[in-house]
């Protein structure tokens, strides 16, 4: 299991942070992971995501599992290939919001045998993918 964090506070409320991360569909604008993101037609709280890792693409299904107003959002992901779920925690920070970021994830099959190369470059994904979310909600 590969468990990373980010953390970062953003010049904005926390109500904008939040409204902003819990549309799905806004990834792609700051996930480079994340090539596609579309509902799913009468399943609320499913995105059918697109997932580029370069030496594998995936489309899967994106779960929110647990959404708490301005303070939490839970989503999950389950394919052959790997499992993760995403944390999002945002408090109010004068005015400004503070948001941690965690990620589980679990590569499964052949997929695995790359744990230690996802390890290396996860961290660093997530800092670069924090970094652009704030550009543009500063922005």
């Amino acid at each position: 299991m590969i468990e990373t964090t980010v953390s970062t506070v953003i010049n904005k409320p926390v109500s904008e942070v939040f409204a902003y991360i819990c549309n799905m569909q806004n990834q792609t604008a700051y996930n480079s992971s994340i090539s596609s993101s579309e509902p799913v037609a009468d399943t609320p709280n499913e995105f059918k995501i697109q997932i580029d890792l370069g030496i594998l693409k995936l489309t899967e299904i994106y779960k929110l599992e647990e959404i708490i107003q301005n303070q939490l959002i839970v989503a999950s992901c389950h394919s052959n290939s790997m499992k993760f779920t995403d944390r999002y925690e945002f408090k109010n920070s004068d005015g400004k919001c503070h948001l941690t970021i965690s990620d589980k994830m679990e590569l499964k099959g052949l997929f695995k045998l790359s744990e230690g190369l996802v390890k290396m470059n996860l961290k660093s994904q997530m800092t670069a993918n924090l970094n652009a979310l704030k550009k543009i909600l500063e922005s």
